[in-house]
C-alpha cells in the first residue's frame, strides 16, 4: 500500500511538472519556434542555429532550469534558388533540481511550406511539427520510515519499497499558420501567427490512465517600425492557452541600429515585456547579420513572492547563429541588342529586368547597345528597355529551359509634343490679320493647322517642322521650327503684302572707268510730287540685282556717292516686266560741270519754282557730304530777248539758287553765283528743243 501510494504521488507531481513543462516559456519567445509557432521558422532567409537557457525561481534552493536547442533551415527550389520552405528540429529539457529529481525531454521536427500572396513580399507559412517527449523522475531523493534506525537516519538505508523511477510519454502533432512580410533587406517588417499543439491529445503515462495532454493553443504577432534611419521599434505578443491556464505577454525592442545594409546589419537593442500576473521582463541583445546574442531577467510580480524572505526572478540567456544560405539557381545566357526603330541603327538604351517569380530585380545594360547577362532558369522575367525621348518597350521570358536566349528590340522615338501659339501681323503696320496656317510634309502635302489671326497647334519636339502662312494680298511665308522640350513656344508671324509691279535691276559704275562702284541710292515715289515718298535702295554699297517698283507709280532714284557728282533719273512703272537701268557717276574735278535738270523758275522770272527746292535740297545735301568743295552755279538763256535782259536773268536766277543754299546752311564763301546770259549755247536756237536745252542752269567745280 505505502509503495502504491509512493509511486502514484511520484507520477502525479511528474505529470503536472511535464504539462508545465509543455507549456514552457521563454522570455525570449521569438528565438522558440518549436514551443511557439512552428511556421515562424519560414520567416528567416538564413539557417539558424539557436540556443536558449532560463533559470526560473532562483532565490530557491534548487530552481527550475530550462534549455532549448533549436535549428531551422530554409528549402529552395533546385532551379531557381527561390525559397519555398524550411525544415525545423528542436530539443528541449526542463529539470526541476541540481540531481534532476524531475526532468522531461522533447524532440521535434517541423516542416512549412511557403505561399507567395499576390506576387509581392507576403507570405503565408503553412507548417506542421512532429515530436515526442518523455519525463522521468529519480527517486534517489526520496526517504522513507525505514531509513530510521532508533532515533538516527541512514539516507544509505534501503527504502524498504520495491519502486522503479515512474515514467511519462508520448508524441505529439502541431499544425501552425504564419503570414508575414519581409522589407527590400530581407528583415521582417509584419509578421503574425496561430498554432496547436497536441491536437491529438495524446495519453501520458503507463501509471495514471486515461490522462489525455491537453492542446496548447498560442498566437503570436508583431511588427518593426523606424521612427529614424538608426532607431527602430519593435512591438510583439504572444498569447498562450491551455486547458483553464492563459498566458500573455506583450513588450517591445527598441532597437539601435549601428549599420543596416543587406550584406552586413549590427544593432543593439533593450528589450521590455509584461507577463500579465506573472512578472515584468527587461532584457538586452546585440544583432547582426551573423549572430544574435541576448540576456533577460524576469522579475516576479505574483503572488509566489508572498511568504518568501526575497524576490524570486528568472535569468535567461540566448544565442542564435545565422549561416546565410544562398540562392543558388541554374543560369541562363540573356543577350540583347537595341536598335533604333527609324534608322535601324544600333541604339544606346537602359533595359532592367524584375524577376516576377522572386521579385528579384537589377539593370541588364545602362547605356549601351548591346549586353549579355546571366539570368535563371525558369523564373518567369519582365524586362524593360527605355531611353529618353523613346517609347518603352517591355519583354517577357516566361520559364525559359533553353541555355541561351536573344532578344533584338527596335526602339521607337517616342512622340511628345509642344503646344505652339501664333499671331500673324501686317509687317508694315503692325495691325493682326486673319491667315491660314499649314504645315508641309516630306513629300509636300498640306495639312490645314489652323485659320485666323491667332492660332494654337501642338507638334511633336525634337522634330523640324515646315510651315508655311498664307492670307489673300499678302506674301506667302514658309518657314522651319522646332522644340527640344515640352512647354509652349509663342511666334509671332509678319506678312509682306503681296508685290504688284516691276523689278528694278540697277547698276551703278564709273563714267570714266565703266567698272561698277558701291554708292548711296534713295528711291522715292514722286506720284503725287508735293508728297514725295522716301525710301533707302542701299547705302555704301552695290546696288541690288532686284528691287520692287510699284505698278502704275512713277519714281525717282537718286545716287549719290562722296568724291562724285549726284546722278539721278526718273522712270514710271507701267508693267511687271523687268527694268534694267545703268547709272554713270562722275568723279569731281575742278572745271568739270552738271546740268541741274530740275532746277526751275518762273517764266521770265528769277523766282524760283516749288518744285525746284527738292533738287536744291539735294544740293545741300551734297554740299555737306564734300564739306570742302567749292562750287559755281552759273545760269543761261536762249537768244530770245536782248543780251542785255538775258545776261541779267541768268545772273539774277543763279543768285536765287545760290541764296537758298546759304539759307540751309552753306557757307557763301563756298558759293558763286554767275550770269551767261546767252552766250554759251549747247544746242541750236533755231528750234524749241534747242532753245530748251539752252535754258540751264550749271553747276561747276571751282575748288576741292
Amino acid at each position: 500500500m505505502d509503495k502504491l501510494k509512493i509511486t502514484t504521488t511520484i507520477s502525479l507531481i511528474l505529470l503536472v511538472t511535464f504539462c508545465e513543462a509543455q507549456d514552457a516559456f521563454f522570455s525570449n519567445f521569438n528565438y522558440s519556434n518549436a514551443l511557439v509557432n512552428p511556421a515562424q521558422s519560414a520567416i528567416s532567409e538564413d539557417i539558424n542555429l539557436r540556443l536558449l537557457h532560463r533559470s526560473q525561481w532562483m532565490n530557491l534552493v534548487n530552481p527550475f532550469t530550462t534549455s532549448q536547442f533549436e535549428g531551422s533551415f530554409p528549402l529552395r527550389k533546385s532551379v531557381t534558388g527561390t525559397k519555398y520552405g524550411a525544415i525545423g528540429v528542436s530539443f528541449v529539457n526542463d529539470r526541476l533540481g541540481d540531481g534532476g529529481y524531475l526532468s522531461t525531454n522533447q524532440f521535434g521536427l517541423s516542416f512549412n511550406y511557403n505561399f507567395q500572396l499576390g506576387g509581392g513580399s507576403s507570405y503565408l507559412a503553412a507548417g506542421i511539427k512532429a515530436g515526442y517527449f518523455n519525463g522521468a523522475s529519480s527517486i534517489d531523493g526520496i526517504t522513507t520510515g525505514s531509513q530510521w534506525n532508533g532515533a538516527n537516519f541512514d539516507p544509505q538505508a534501503n527504502l524498504g519499497e520495491d519502486l522503479a523511477n515512474p515514467i511519462v510519454k508520448g508524441a505529439e502533432v502541431s499544425p501552425a499558420l504564419m503570414w508575414y512580410q519581409n522589407d527590400s533587406l530581407g528583415d521582417n517588417k509584419y509578421y503574425f501567427g496561430v498554432a496547436a499543439f497536441n491536437v491529438l491529445q495524446p495519453e501520458t503515462g503507463m501509471i495514471v490512465q486515461g490522462f489525455g495532454l491537453p492542446t496548447r493553443y498560442t498566437i503570436t504577432g508583431g511588427a518593426q517600425f523606424f521612427a529614424s534611419n538608426n532607431f527602430s521599434i519593435s512591438p510583439k505578443l504572444l498569447m498562450m492557452m491551455q486547458g483553464n491556464q492563459s498566458q500573455v505577454v506583450i513588450g517591445s525592442d527598441w532597437v539601435y541600429h549601428m549599420q543596416r545594409t543587406k550584406e552586413k546589419k549590427s544593432a543593439i537593442a533593450l528589450a521590455t515585456a509584461y507577463r500579465f500576473g506573472d512578472s515584468f521582463i527587461v532584457g538586452a541583445k546585440y544583432l547582426t547579420n551573423t549572430i544574435d546574442i541576448g540576456v533577460s531577467y524576469d522579475m516576479t510580480t505574483s503572488k509566489l513572492t508572498e511568504g518568501l524572505s526575497t524576490t524570486t526572478g528568472s535569468l535567461e540567456v540566448f544565442l542564435n547563429y545565422k549561416i546565410a544560405s544562398e540562392k543558388k539557381a541554374k543560369p541562363f545566357l540573356y543577350s540583347i541588342v537595341i536598335y533604333d526603330a527609324l534608322t535601324k541603327n544600333e541604339l544606346a538604351a537602359t533595359a532592367r529586368y524584375n524577376s516576377l517569380t522572386t521579385g528579384e530585380k537589377g539593370v541588364i545594360v545602362e547605356n549601351k547597345s548591346s549586353a549579355t547577362f546571366d539570368l535563371h532558369l525558369k523564373e518567369e522575367y519582365a524586362i524593360s528597355v527605355e531611353k529618353e525621348g523613346y517609347t518603352t518597350q517591355n519583354l517577357s521570358i516566361k520559364n525559359s529551359k533553353d541555355n541561351e536566349y536573344n532578344d533584338t528590340v527596335y526602339l521607337e522615338r517616342a512622340v511628345i509634343n509642344f503646344d505652339l501659339d501664333m499671331q500673324v501681323f501686317d509687317k508694315d503696320n503692325n495691325e493682326e490679320i486673319s491667315a491660314s496656317v499649314f504645315l508641309i510634309d516630306e513629300e509636300g502635302n498640306e495639312k490645314l493647322l489652323g485659320e485666323g489671326n491667332k492660332i494654337s497647334t501642338s507638334l511633336e519636339t525634337g522634330v523640324n517642322h515646315k510651315l508655311v502662312v498664307r492670307s489673300d494680298g499678302y506674301d506667302d511665308k514658309e518657314f522651319e521650327i522646332s522644340y527640344d522640350k515640352f512647354g509652349t513656344m509663342n511666334r509671332p508671324i509678319y506678312l509682306n503684302k503681296s508685290f504688284i509691279g516691276a523689278y528694278l535691276g540697277l547698276k551703278i559704275i564709273d563714267e570714266d572707268t565703266k567698272k561698277e562702284i558701291k554708292a548711296t541710292v534713295m528711291v522715292s515715289d514722286i506720284t503725287v510730287p508735293s508728297t514725295p515718298i522716301n525710301s533707302l535702295m542701299v547705302m555704301n554699297d552695290f546696288a541690288p540685282d532686284e528691287y520692287p517698283l510699284s505698278m502704275n507709280k512713277k519714281f525717282e532714284i537718286l545716287v549719290t556717292k562722296e568724291g562724285y557728282f549726284n546722278n539721278s533719273l526718273k522712270l514710271e512703272v507701267a508693267n511687271d516686266q523687268p527694268i534694267k537701268k545703268v547709272i554713270e557717276l562722275s568723279a569731281l574735278g575742278v572745271g568739270k560741270s552738271i546740268i541741274l535738270d530740275d532746277l526751275l523758275f518762273k517764266t521770265g522770272k528769277a523766282e524760283l519754282d516749288e518744285r525746284s527746292y527738292r533738287l536744291l535740297d539735294q544740293l545741300v545735301d551734297f554740299m555737306n557730304q564734300n564739306s570742302t568743295l567749292t562750287i559755281e552755279i552759273g545760269g543761261h538763256t536762249d537768244n530770245v530777248g536782248s543780251d542785255s535782259y538775258n545776261q541779267k536773268l541768268s545772273e539774277a536766277r543763279a543768285k536765287s539758287a545760290v541764296e537758298y543754299l546759304v539759307r540751309k546752311g552753306i557757307t557763301s564763301n563756298r558759293l558763286k553765283a554767275k550770269g551767261y546770259g546767252e552766250s554759251s549755247p549747247i544746242a541750236t536756237n533755231e528750234t524749241d528743243a534747242g532753245r530748251t536745252k539752252n535754258r540751264r542752269v550749271e553747276m561747276k567745280v571751282t575748288g576741292k
